[in-house]
């Protein structure tokens, strides 16, 4: 008995050793962008192509200050008798450049049409500093509050109010809707980040599991799998889980071979633990019981990353919900064929007009 007693405090003294190591290593440990050769940059080059919408020398680029020392990368492109404004949210660990192609389009429908990279990722403030490329929210409820600022910001008196909201920025603007701080007239969620997919581990074991190392203070440590760019190699024209595509795949890669600051990959246990809690909130019909306004949800079939039967149920919470879905799409349908893409965004801003019309 005595042998085992010993045993298991010599387990715990190096489990604690092991902890205290952990967190010692994340407080101090310095980040470096992973190099990338000029050959590399070449191939980024030609891969890319034309697949990045140029930017309309007319977009005005600009800082939005949403709490002091919290600065956010954002821009506006500005219309002629315009039907109203409508704020494009990307998703996570994109950027404005990724979104470009449905600004412009959204803005030669007669729109007024802005946008914002929200803390942690594009140009914007990185709430860890020391490790800018890890995936981690502070609290969701920070996000909601910083895009409900911004949208207050460029919301015009007396002319309408649309969002048009890519995955995490969809979870975002979802909840910048639920506190009800800002005057929006409708919305359209691509491919919605209401629920994470756990894949074979069950969901409530990912919450159990998140809270548990986030509790212990290693939150800012990678999740299992995840490593800073690009992983395990920089490839390019190779089909993945999130696009079927090899032609357009690897378009966001390509991006951030030639710009590192952009670079924004793995989650974090702090990032999976407050996802989880936020999404229990969305999940609450009393929650979101103040979005009345017409919300039109876009959804892929083969969807790896995020739960399509969650934002189904989502759309059943609310008020005014209805969904398209794509069933041969995967979760990057934002870049994976233009041609089914361009058809959700033209549907949104008929969407948008039939409530201009209304």
């Amino acid at each position: 008995m005595k042998i085992i007693k010993r045993g298991l405090q010599v387990l715990l003294i190096l489990l604690l050793l092991g902890w205290g190591a952990a967190l010692l290593t994340l407080k101090f440990s310095e980040h470096s962008y992973t190099p990338v050769t000029a050959q590399q940059k070449v191939e980024a080059m030609e891969y890319l192509g034309d697949q990045i919408t140029a930017t309309p020398s007319t977009f005005k680029w600009s800082m939005f200050e949403a709490d002091q020392g919290v600065e956010l990368r954002s821009g506006l492109l500005e219309a002629d008798d315009s039907k109203g404004t409508v704020i494009v949210v990307p998703g996570f660990t994109g950027s404005i450049e990724m979104i470009m192609r449905e600004i412009v389009m959204i803005n030669q429908a007669g729109f007024r049409v802005a946008t914002l990279e929200y803390r942690g990722q594009g140009m914007s403030y990185r709430p860890l500093s020391n490790h800018p490329e890890k995936g981690y929210v502070e609290d969701y409820s920070l996000l909601g509050n910083d895009l409900a600022k911004y949208a207050n910001s460029v919301k015009r008196e007396g002319e309408p109010l649309f969002f048009f909201s890519i995955s995490k920025g969809a979870h975002i603007t979802m909840r910048m809707a639920a506190m009800d701080k800002v005057d929006v007239d409708a919305y359209a969620l691509i491919v919605p980040m209401i629920q994470i997919n756990s894949g074979e581990l069950s969901y409530q074991t990912l919450k159990t599991v998140a809270a548990g190392v986030t509790t212990m203070g290693l939150g800012s440590a990678y999740a299992p799998g995840g490593k800073q760019w690009p992983g395990e190699k920089l490839v390019f024209g190779e089909a993945n889980g999130c696009n079927a595509n090899p032609e357009t795949a690897q378009a966001q890669s390509a991006l951030f071979a030639l710009n590192e600051k952009l670079r924004t990959r793995s989650v974090t246990f702090k990032w999976l633990y407050e996802t989880t809690r936020s999404t229990e909130k969305l999940m609450n019909p009393e929650y979101v019981a103040a979005i009345t306004q017409p919300v039109k949800i876009y959804t892929a079939g083969i969807d790896e990353l995020v739960s399509t039967n969650a934002a189904n149920q989502f759309c059943k919470n609310l008020a005014q919900c209805s969904t398209q879905h794509y069933p041969e799409s995967r979760h990057c349908i934002t870049r994976e064929y233009y041609d089914v893409y361009d058809e959700i965004v033209k549907d949104a801003i008929a969407h948008f007009e039939a409530v201009l019309s209304n």
